[in-house]
């Protein structure tokens, strides 16, 4: 214990890259804090430009040509580090791959989704095989730790769940509300979100006075082919996209916050929503039932448009709105404080520090 308490630990995190994203923010908050201890070094499988602000005592590689696998070893042997923190499964399968043949060094799979991305069951196959070289994994939701032990076949005993983490924003002052239904959809633009149910489900109740704000950066889809949806729809002028969340898309100039991805584990987004006191709508897929319920927003159960345009209409016409959006932004002290994520790194680093120098 004492040991720990006085050396800094070398600690490496291996991600796709670091443009925006919820597991890229996580990131951000995370290793900042564990800054503050110990030594952290963050490695990226693609060469993008940050989107975040890291502390400038941690040092970021990004790959210039393709040795740079060979780069990472380099770094294992002269750092030695104490832990690797994988992020995303393609970090996983480059850098995890590299760490099989390293097996003093202590890894860690932070998985962050339920394991619907693989489409080739051989990938799917070898991210299993690799679970039995990895000495820990950290979830964002106990439906993330189900799927690994059920389909996985990872230990319970090896698994840890760990909420996400949100920075708390400045106080947001009294705003007078807005005769419009201003509704906020926080995603970047992969198929699985469900932009297009939620554009199509909108569109058949045009006549009332809503907003729709969509923040996100293209993916597998392009915002283009969004923008060209949208007026097919017949709702160019009641759509918006924005660059970035300020404090007067709180409630009640805004009345929601959406979220209409198929797969999800713990999303980021929903803290945001709690942020800005935003009753919230969204699939019951992951923890999804764990974070909303009737008292702070409503869940959908069917992916159909109808069913879609009639939920949200109860909620235009619902008097309970600023109770839900009460319940809203009590939510996120549940959910994410230092204490309750970043603390628990803390102490995940100890526990597994002091088992393997027993």
């Amino acid at each position: 214990m004492e040991k720990y308490n006085k050396n800094k630990l070398n600690l490496f995190f291996c991600i796709n890259n670091l443009e925006k994203g919820g597991a890229e923010k996580q990131l951000n908050y995370i290793s900042n804090y564990l800054s503050l201890k110990h030594n952290v070094y963050i490695f990226t499988s693609e060469k993008t430009k940050s989107s975040y602000n890291f502390k400038s005592n941690i040092k970021i590689y990004v790959p210039t040509n393709m040795f740079f696998p060979l780069f990472f070893i380099k770094k294992l042997f002269s750092f030695k580090p104490n832990f690797v923190f994988f992020i995303l499964p393609k970090s996983y399968f480059i850098f995890g791959s590299i760490l099989i043949f390293f097996p003093n060094i202590s890894s860690i799979l932070m998985r962050r989704s339920l394991n619907y991305y693989h489409k080739n069951r051989l990938f799917k196959y070898y991210e299993i095989f690799l679970h039995k070289f990895t000495n820990h994994f950290i979830c964002n939701s106990y439906a993330a730790k189900k799927n690994l032990v059920n389909t996985e076949y990872v230990p319970e005993t090896k698994v840890s769940v760990i909420d996400n983490y949100i920075e708390p924003n400045k106080p947001i002052f009294k705003i007078k509300r807005n005769l419009k239904f201003k509704i906020l959809c926080i995603s970047n633009f992969y198929a699985y979100k469900g932009h297009q149910l939620l554009l199509r489900s909108l569109s058949l109740i045009k006549d009332i006075p809503w907003e729709l704000y969509l923040m996100g950066v293209s993916k597998d889809i392009n915002i283009k082919d969004i923008k060209k949806d949208i007026v097919k729809l017949g709702i160019k002028k009641k759509v918006k996209f924005i660059k970035k969340i300020k404090n007067n898309y709180a409630y009640p100039n805004f009345s929601l916050g959406a979220l209409f991805s198929e797969t999800e584990s713990f999303p980021n987004v929903i803290l945001e929503y709690f942020q800005l006191k935003l009753p919230i709508i969204a699939f019951n897929v992951g923890d999804i039932g764990r974070l909303i319920n009737r008292n702070n927003g409503l869940i959908l159960k069917k992916r159909d448009k109808k069913h879609v345009s009639q939920k949200i209409l109860s909620l235009y016409f619902d008097k309970n709105l600023k109770c839900k959006s009460k319940n809203s932004h009590l939510s996120l002290k549940k959910f994410t404080s230092s204490e309750k994520t970043l603390a628990k790194f803390d102490k995940i680093i100890e526990k597994l520090y002091v088992r393997n120098n027993w």
